[in-house]
């Protein structure tokens, strides 16, 4: 994936979204939190959206910053698709349990 291939549009947009918040998932947000958080970054990722649409010079910046953010979203969530299905191994070990021998009842022990 290169920059000339990568196309910022409404589509591409609310995949970085969706991305991002799993990302924030990961640090252990959840409900009204998680809500108010991803509210926050569709609103901030749309404003800078429209920028990009309103400011061309700025284009070129707005677009590598977003094929930043792609690319670092895809690094993250292959490490952790690897992680989660190939945990890493461990070493197998022996445990001894302890033998104890049973001698046989001495006369005083019977009575």
């Amino acid at each position: 994936m290169d920059l000339g291939s990568f196309t910022l549009n409404p589509v591409t947009l609310a995949l970085l979204i969706l991305g991002i918040v799993e990302f924030i998932k990961k640090f252990g947000i959840t409900g009204n939190k998680l809500m108010l958080v991803s509210a926050g970054v569709g609103i901030f990722f749309a404003c800078v959206y429209r920028f990009h649409e309103l400011y061309p010079p700025a284009e070129v910046y707005i677009e590598l910053v977003f094929f930043g953010i792609a690319a670092g979203l895809c690094a993250s969530g292959i490490y952790s698709f690897v992680n989660d299905r190939f945990p890493p191994q461990s070493k197998s070990t022996l445990k001894y349990t302890r033998i104890t021998t049973r001698t046989k009842p001495t006369d005083k022990e019977v009575q």
